[in-house]
């Protein structure tokens, strides 16, 4: 259990490291566009919107609805625009510690699960770092992909997220399949 809590703050360190330098140089920016007249949208959203949250156009309540209120849903979105909108009104520090300890802390989570995995697996090392990869794709396919499907986050910002998870767990699984031992049995599944 030692070698697994040592496996996961190691590839916590490199997938946190990972993940600033994927954000802050190598994916910057991938399906961001800057809001066109800035100033006279965010005018309207600080007069419009008091309180942050998550906001979708046109507007629905996904919980009750009346075949009415249906209708007119699904003609507004035919028609369009159509967007989901994160507002925050009160600014802040991109970088707040808060911020910052949030994501180690999910990186720890992700390596210690990612630590946990790789040392029930009685695999060569590289087939080990292999299946990281993989749980990265599997973040991808099972997360990221309803982004860009259904609310139709950019493709640009799509592959950027897949590219940083399976890149990140394969960086991560490298240290963590080094420091974990291979358990001496292989484990048997009964058909």
């Amino acid at each position: 259990m030692k070698r697994i809590l040592i496996a996961a703050i190691s590839g916590c360190v490199i997938l946190f490291i990972w993940g600033a330098l994927s954000h802050m140089v190598l994916l910057i920016g991938a399906g961001f566009t800057p809001l066109p007249n800035e100033d006279k949208i965010i005018k309207t959203l600080e007069g419009s919107i008091p309180k942050k949250g998550l906001y979708f156009f046109p507007g629905k309540d996904f919980r009750h609805s009346t075949a009415e209120q249906e209708s007119a849903f699904n003609e507004k979105f035919k028609t369009g625009p159509v967007g989901i909108l994160v507002y925050r009104p009160v600014g802040g520090d991109p970088f707040a510690l808060n911020k910052l300890m949030t994501q180690l802390i999910c990186s720890f989570i992700s390596t210690s699960i990612l630590a946990y995995i790789i040392s029930l697996m009685a695999a060569r090392y590289w087939e080990r770092v292999f299946a990281a990869g993989l749980l990265g794709g599997l973040a991808c396919a099972s997360v990221s992909t309803i982004y860009w499907n259904w609310y139709e986050f950019p493709t640009a910002f799509f592959l950027a997220q897949c590219i940083d998870q399976v890149a990140g767990c394969f960086l991560a699984g490298a240290a963590i399949a080094k420091i974990v031992p291979q358990p001496t049995e292989r484990v048997r599944v009964p058909v």
